[in-house]
């Protein structure tokens, strides 16, 4: 059973306003698949538990977000196997990450994106301040949901032809989860 939370960080350590939260999308910026002949296999991007350790200097909490699958998503498989993926792919660097997924296991409710309810459970869980923190994902949907919840917003990889409207649009354009690192520190020292 994965641990989603660490019992030696206090609730309210990012309420000081010194560093923000940084809530991540599990499947659009921590995840890989790549089909096999027997379907798909979960691995972790490359220079993941590098990422996170640099985010870790910007940031008083890491929390993954494990929204509900939707018809659309490459990755139809229920969010524990998409967690034991993640922790396979991270070892050790998976304790230091809160880990949010959908309490209604129903991609219906609010906590699917663009909805905001995800985001909020972690809020709340964590007891997580949004002011200053930032939301990185990889497809329009998660930009609204961060932008709706009043985070920042990175965005990683390309945005290639996608229409987004001036909603959708990130605040910073990422290559990767590292570079999302170093762009969220040039702006916490700016």
């Amino acid at each position: 059973m994965l641990r989603t939370e660490d019992p030696n960080q206090s609730a309210g350590a990012s309420d000081n306003g010194e560093r923000p939260a940084v809530f991540v999308d599990l499947d659009t910026v921590m995840l890989a698949a790549h089909r096999e002949p027997r379907g798909i296999k979960l691995g972790v991007q490359a220079d993941l538990a590098g990422s996170l350790q640099r985010l870790a200097e910007v940031a008083d909490a890491i929390v993954v977000l494990a929204f509900p699958v939707n018809e659309a998503s490459a990755l139809q498989m229920p969010a524990e196997q998409r967690l034991e993926a993640l922790a396979a792919g991270l070892g050790p660097t998976m304790d230091r990450l809160r880990v949010v997924g959908c309490p209604h296991g129903d991609q219906a409710c609010e906590c699917a994106k663009p909805g905001v309810g995800l985001i909020g459970v972690a809020v709340e869980r964590f007891g997580l301040a949004k002011r200053g923190s930032w939301f990185i994902g990889g497809d329009q949907e998660g930009m609204a949901a961060g932008r709706n919840a009043g985070l920042r917003t990175v965005r990683i990889g390309p945005a290639g032809d996608d229409p987004m409207s001036s909603i959708h649009r990130p605040d910073i354009e990422a290559r990767d989860l590292l570079d999302a690192a170093n762009q969220i520190m040039v702006e916490a020292l700016g």
